[in-house]
Order: structure tokens, then sequence, then C-alpha cells
């Protein structure tokens, strides 16, 4: 069996989605900064900007939990694209 650091992101969410909450550690380890950073340039505002990646990040559990991630994509873009959306709306 594979350690959860050597596995894809998309395996570490269906990981996340069968119970295994240290998954879903790993995969905001790897992408945060990457989607932070991304918020950050659109937002110019550091607090808006953590606001802006929690909300993301619970909609991002939100919709795994309720299956709305399939693992024909790839995870950071569908995870960006939450974020997209987020930052629009709080235009």
């Amino acid at each position: 069996m594979k350690t959860l650091e050597k596995l894809t992101d998309e395996e570490l969410a269906m990981r996340y989605v069968d119970g295994n909450n240290r998954a879903f550690d790993v995969l905001l380890n790897r992408t945060q900064q990457k989607i932070f950073s991304y918020i950050l340039f659109i937002v110019h505002d550091q607090d808006k900007a953590d606001d802006i990646f929690q909300e993301t990040f619970l909609k991002v559990i939100y919709r795994l939990q309720q299956g709305m991630y399939a693992t024909t994509g790839k995870f950071s873009a569908w995870v960006m694209r939450i974020a997209h959306n987020v930052i629009m709306d709080s235009f």
C-alpha cells in the first residue's frame, strides 16, 4: 500500500471521501499555497484572501462529502475553479 504522500491528488480525494481524514490533510498541504496565491493575486487583500480561502475549502469538503467530485478531472483544477467562483461571488 502506498503512503499517502505518494498518492495522486485524485487518489487522496477518493481516500478522503472513503473516510480517511489524513488524506485531506495531505491534499490541503499540497494545494494551499497555490490556491491562496491565486486568491491573493486577484483580491489584493490578505484578510479577504484568508476568508475566501477558508470558504473555498469548506465548499471543497462539502462537495467531496456529497460525492460531487469526479476523478475524471484534475483535482487542483477543480479546487481552483471553486476558488474562482468564490472570488466572483465575493465581488
